[in-house]
Order: C-alpha cells, then structure tokens, then sequence
C-alpha cells in the first residue's frame, strides 16, 4: 500500500508490485526464529519456596494400603506410617 503512494503512472504500479513481493516475504517470516524455525509459546508456572514460621493448615497424605491408593488430609503430621482401619481409612 505505501508503494502506490510512491511515484506516478508505470512508476506506481512498479512500486506498488515491489512493496507485495517485500510485504509476502516479510509476513513469511513471522512467527520464525533467525533460523527459520517455527516459534511457539507456552505459559508456564514458575514455583518457589516460601519461607514460614507457621505450620501448614493441614497435609495431604497419600498412602497404600491393601494395593489400593488412598489420600487423606490430616491436621497433624503423619509421621512414617499412618493408622488406619480395616477399611483403609485413616485414624487419627
């Protein structure tokens, strides 16, 4: 388009010729790195660790028991086992 503005008669549509060839070639490119790669985008959650003096609210807990998995959330640590009933369930 800012090839027409350019020029007079022939001239125009020469400039006008030249600035699609320069707008295919520049809109080919988009979305490539210098190499020609495609580029895409990712949204990403980044983590970090916060320091507390405060315990948790509660922990998840997720055990086996009976080849079944089982998860719980407890007030209490769990320590390396967890009681629980003849049904799997926790108690506490």
């Amino acid at each position: 388009m800012i090839g027409h503005q350019i020029g007079g008669g022939s001239g125009r549509d020469l400039a006008t010729a030249g600035g699609v060839v320069a707008g295919a070639a520049i809109g080919s490119q988009v979305g490539r790195d210098r190499y020609g790669n495609p580029v895409s985008t990712q949204d990403v959650q980044r983590c970090s660790t916060v320091n507390t003096s405060s315990e948790p609210a509660y922990w998840d807990v997720t055990y086996r028991f009976r080849g079944i998995t089982h998860r719980a959330q407890m007030l209490s640590p769990p320590g390396r086992s967890v009681t629980v009933n003849r049904d799997g369930e926790p108690r506490e």
